[in-house]
């Protein structure tokens, strides 16, 4: 190519109508300058060459990429005339010396890229949203303050689980339904140093068997038959960084427990359908309110299982055995419920807490806070009195003097209301875990007369 065909070409760059060049030295002075940038800038060239780029109003990212030797790329641009353009910002470079930097302006109209653009931070934005509503809702939210107790039990498991917290080995939470298993694995969380991050509970008793494995390691699109598009996040990668809590841990499948035992030892998961080896950073806090020992003497249960999971062990008390805590239970649930409904109850009838010391409390905790809870919104709300409680415990403080023998119970069930009747039987099966033999025996009627009166009253677990 001879010189005069350079010259042309060289010429055709400059006036070129669709791109906008310029080019400064070492020093940062403009050198060069296509005619269509003084279209783009509304600034002439023989204003700028010659001179320091810093006259210019958006001078900074070019001598960034002079100073630093790093081009940008597909920046968005906007010129005089309102249009949209992408420019590229590159070091010019002999061997590893920048000696200049280039502009580039793209003169096609992006206003299609410009509205992708605002879409993606429309979309970030809303990302940002719901990942903060995400993690408020996979957020514990119990502390060491809402575990309420002075027996010995209830002081001694607060320390316990307060040491606990200051560690990452599993931990076992045994106890009745309704003792506050799931309230212990919260302030165990948020008292760690994990409290930043996610909160995981599932109940391995409410997934069925067969979907348990892919709720709680996610799968890969494809799968399985059924298998929505994309990928799906399990549990357990949900929880990175945080606690998973497994409850009703004595629930899971025996063909599952190997599964999760390989999970707990290695810290890391295959999502079904894929092959690649996640690893994961989480803490498992489990719970149940079976005997998993007795479990695993009957085959139900893996031993190399629960001695993985309970490397640590709280015991939850059963709160007939902790009669001293009913009543800083009872002015809990009374403060609680008057702030969630907006009452200003002062007074627990001395005949109320009577029952309740009396009564056996086969729901625990979870019992009494639903009396409580019943009784506030049936009060006159100025005092908790002994009318403003459930039928079948009114019906225990009247008919307690009949239930010293066996033969009197079947007397109370034979005489009681249906009501009555009703709340009795279903004390007696929760209390016994739902075993109708046992339940039978405790109310002084044979199993068959059992299965009568739970399906008059269409009772169900």
């Amino acid at each position: 190519m001879d010189n005069d065909e350079k010259i042309q070409l060289f010429d055709a760059l400059v006036n070129n109508p669709y791109i906008g060049i310029c080019i400064i030295d070492k020093n940062g002075t403009a050198v060069f300058r296509a005619k269509i940038n003084e279209e783009l800038t509304g600034i002439k060239n023989s204003e700028i060459i010659g001179k320091h780029y810093s006259i210019m109003p958006h001078h900074k990212e070019l001598m960034e990429v002079l100073t630093k030797g790093i081009p940008k790329f597909n920046w968005p641009f906007k010129t005089i005339k309102g249009s949209h353009a992408i420019v590229h910002r590159i070091p010019l470079k002999i061997g590893n010396e920048t000696i200049g930097a280039l502009s580039i302006i793209s003169m096609k109209d992006v206003k299609e890229i410009q509205t992708l653009l605002d879409k993606y931070d429309l979309l970030k934005n809303r990302l940002q949203y719901y990942d903060k509503e995400l993690r408020h809702l996979r957020t514990a939210k119990y502390t060491f303050e809402n575990i309420i107790g002075v027996s010995d039990k209830v002081v001694t498991n607060r320390k316990l689980a307060k040491n606990y917290s200051k560690g990452n080995s599993p931990v076992l939470i045994t106890g009745e339904t309704g003792t506050g298993k799931e309230l212990y694995a919260h302030a165990i969380h948020l008292t760690s140093n994990r409290k930043d991050g996610p909160f995981i509970r599932i109940n391995c008793a409410a997934i069925p068997a067969d979907l348990l494995e892919s709720e709680l390691f996610g799968y890969e699109e494809g799968a399985f038959t059924g298998a929505k598009k994309g990928v799906r996040i399990g549990k357990f990668e949900l929880a990175t960084h945080g606690t998973i809590f497994l409850d009703e841990i004595s629930s899971l499948n025996i063909s599952m427990q190997p599964k999760l035992l390989t999970v707990l030892q290695n810290h890391e998961i295959e999502r079904i359908g894929g092959s690649r080896v996640i690893k994961l950073d989480f803490r498992v806090i489990s719970a149940t309110n079976k005997d998993l020992e007795q479990m695993i003497k009957e085959g139900s249960f893996r031993s190399d299982l629960y001695y993985r999971l309970s490397v640590l062990n709280l015991s939850l008390g059963e709160l007939r055995n902790k009669k001293e805590d009913i009543a800083p239970l009872a002015q809990h649930f009374l403060e609680s419920f008057n702030e969630e409904y907006g009452f200003n109850i002062n007074e627990i009838d001395p005949a109320v807490m009577n029952i309740f010391s009396n009564w056996d409390w086969p729901g625990n905790i979870r019992e009494l806070g639903n009396v409580m809870e019943r009784a506030v919104q049936m009060s006159n709300k100025k005092c908790i009195l002994v009318d403003d409680l459930p039928d079948y415990l009114v019906a225990f403080w009247k008919l307690k003097p009949l239930q010293s023998s066996t033969e009197n119970q079947i007397n109370v069930l034979k005489t009681s209301r249906d009501g009555i009747e009703r709340k009795l039987i279903e004390s007696a099966l929760i209390s016994n875990n739902w075993n109708k033999s046992r339940a039978a025996k405790n109310l002084g009627v044979s199993r068959a007369n059992l299965y009568s009166l739970i399906k008059k009253h269409s009772l169900q677990k």
